[in-house]
């Protein structure tokens, strides 16, 4: 290993711990009885900023631990996670996944889940831009040539199952005014999260539409994901979801 690659690995591994550096790595910054005082501040500023980061993408997660617990979390987490691009735009990927490894969160079973909705929100924003499906593309096709067809999901698409009524928390917890109370009996949700067009919409679906999506989003036929979503729902209405999603922007040109 060349010696500024060792210095990088060395400078990197120091900024994810608190303890103070190893003399070494001192040794090899300029050498001026202030190295230990700079690297300090850079790795207080390195922790702070990406720890901003994750609050801006994750500002319900922060309103519902309190900012001192979400500020611990997010130390924790940039110290296990550093980032690995250039942007920060999709830091927060495994922030969720983090939560659920922290036993003092063991009392908020759903806070994963809402972590898991405000990074499919923030994904679905930076996502890609696509021309929504139009109805003249479909008009021609005969019922069998319809059933064949794969439907392509907008690049923007998110698909969310939760045990809780994560979308109402999500919701109601927006901003500091709203002080509505919640009950974990509510039960599961299924959620669509998309940007058709400049706004992310988070929508609320039945499980069997949920399914025919999910089926649809891993390059099933639309007679494949219907018979999926069939036997999940007896009742899915393969028409009713037509009506409301086919040309609204869930679904990409052909």
């Amino acid at each position: 290993m060349s010696l500024l690659a060792e210095l990088q690995r060395s400078f990197c591994d120091a900024l994810r711990t608190a303890d103070a550096p190893d003399g070494a790595l001192l040794e090899m910054l300029q050498d001026d009885d202030l190295a230990l005082q700079r690297f300090q501040v850079y790795r207080n500023n390195f922790i702070v900023l990406n720890g901003d980061a994750l609050a801006d993408m994750f500002p319900v997660v922060k309103r519902l631990v309190g900012d001192e617990a979400f500020r611990m979390l997010a130390t924790a987490y940039v110290r296990q996670h550093p980032p690995r691009d250039r942007t920060l735009l999709l830091y927060g990927n495994l922030f969720a996944g983090f939560l659920q490894t922290i036993p003092e969160l063991s009392g908020l079973p759903y806070l994963s889940d809402v972590a898991r909705l405000e990074f499919a929100w923030t994904a679905a924003y930076h996502a890609e831009d696509a021309l929504p499906l139009q109805p003249d593309q479909l008009q021609n096709l005969s019922e069998e040539a319809f059933a064949r067809l794969p439907l392509r999901p907008h690049p923007s698409l998110q698909l969310l199952a939760s045990d809780f009524p994560i979308q109402r928390i999500w919701s109601v917890n927006q901003t500091d005014d709203q002080d509505e109370l919640i009950s974990l009996d509510e039960g599961a949700c299924w959620l669509i999260v998309v940007r058709p067009d400049n706004e992310v919409q988070v929508r609320v679906v039945q499980e069997g539409e949920f399914e025919f999506v999910k089926r649809l989003h891993a390059s099933a036929t639309i007679g494949e994901a219907f018979e999926a979503a069939n036997q999940m729902d007896p009742q899915f209405d393969l028409g009713q979801f037509f009506a409301r999603h086919l040309f609204d922007g869930t679904f990409s040109a052909m």
